[in-house]
This record gives structure tokens, sequence and C-alpha cells, in this order.
């Protein structure tokens, strides 16, 4: 027999245990679809999901990180913790539009800026309007006691597939970053790929301009609205 309004309390959901940790992607609520009540995971409602986490230290060769940026969301935040093998390295980013087979590395594909922002002085503008790759931040030292290296939160947002018009697939970030001296500088920077206004980017790869990768810590999340 069906269960209808009529049978149902108004205490049906007060009246149960709450939830006492947030709501995991895997669980459940039951939605009405045109009038027909089917349930659906949380990672499927409007918002932030999160997307993928990889992390390693006391790495000896890893040159670089690879981050997938699935279809099925809109826009990404992403948050990353990395600290090179070579002190005062340079933390750089290229992006695919194919999945990872290749990425934009030519002369001209990319346009970006960023400041290191201290109290000694004006501000370090770095500024680019074409390059072979997106310069992140410079000299980031390797110093683990003293939590050298970048540290580094990014929206990105790649092109509205379904528009008409021509788009930029655009990458903002900002955090801190600590040099070979243990020398703080707060990083604000934005970029565009300039290499297309119609492909959608779907991967993006981190590395440094010199030397592997010792440690990472990275954590994604994406927007399904």
């Amino acid at each position: 027999n069906s269960i209808t309004a009529a049978m149902v309390g108004n205490d049906l959901i007060s009246g149960k245990d709450a939830l006492t940790d947030p709501p995991a992607d895997t669980d459940e609520l039951l939605i009405s679809d045109a009038g027909t009540i089917k349930r659906i995971d949380l990672s499927l409602v409007g918002g932030l999901a999160k997307v993928s986490s990889a992390s390693g230290t006391g790495l000896s060769s890893q040159a670089s990180i690879e981050v997938a940026l699935p279809e099925t969301y809109r826009a990404f935040k992403m948050y990353l913790d990395i600290k090179p093998e070579t002190d005062n390295a340079h933390l750089q980013a290229t992006l695919s539009v194919d999945n990872g087979s290749s990425y934009y590395t030519s002369t001209n594909n990319y346009q970006y800026g960023y400041q290191h922002i201290y109290q000694a002085g004006s501000p370090d503008v770095i500024y680019s309007n074409g390059d072979t790759k997106i310069e992140l931040s410079k000299d980031g030292g390797n110093n683990t006691a003293n939590a050298e290296g970048h540290h580094v939160q990014f929206d990105i947002k790649p092109i509205t597939t379904e528009s008409s018009v021509n788009q930029a697939n655009r990458l903002t970030w900002e955090g801190s970053r600590n040099d070979g001296g243990n020398a703080f500088r707060t990083i604000r920077g934005s970029a565009i790929l300039a290499a297309t206004y119609t492909s959608k980017i779907n991967k993006i790869k981190i590395a440094y301009d010199s030397g592997n990768i010792e440690d990472y810590f990275l954590t994604l999340y994406g927007f399904t609205i």
C-alpha cells in the first residue's frame, strides 16, 4: 500500500536522531521528480562537492602534479601546499583541453600577472602578456622546519561551452610564500589561457621551473551550479 501525505506526521523528521557531522557526498535525500519519489546522492545536489585529493611527502622524482577538472562541474576551488626540492624555485602551471594528452606550452599561450606583497617596500609585480606557462609565484623555499614553499588557493573557471560567445578559461589565486631565507610574501594573481577562447580546459599541471616537488597536499572542490 502507498503511504499518503495524510499518514505522515509533522514530526517525521524532527522526531529522528540529528546528524552531528556534515553530510557526506554518499548521503541520500528523497526528492519528487515531477511527482515521482526518487532518491538522490548529495554529490548531485547543486553546490560545492569534493572532487579529488592527493598528497606526497619526501618525494625525489615527482616533476609535476596533474589535476583533472571533470566536465560535471562548472567551476573549481583548489587548495595546494607545496614545497620544492630546489631552494627558491618558481611555481608554474600549464593547462590542457584534451585531458592531459597535451598541454599548451607555446609562446603567447598565457597572459598573467601577480603580486608579492610585503611590508618593506613596494610589492613585487610580475606580469606577462604572452608566455609559455603561467608563473604563479617565485622563490619558494624548501626548509620543512619553517614550513617554506607555497601555500595557495585557486579559483578555476573553465569557459561555459554552451555559450556562443568566445570566452577565456580563467585562473585566479592567492596565498603565501616563504623563500629560502624564510621571508614571507602574500600572493595574489590571475591568468587566462590565450591560446583558445572556444575549448574548455579539463586538466591543470603544476610544476616548478627547476627541480622536482618534494612535498605536496592538494584538495580539489567543484561547483555544480
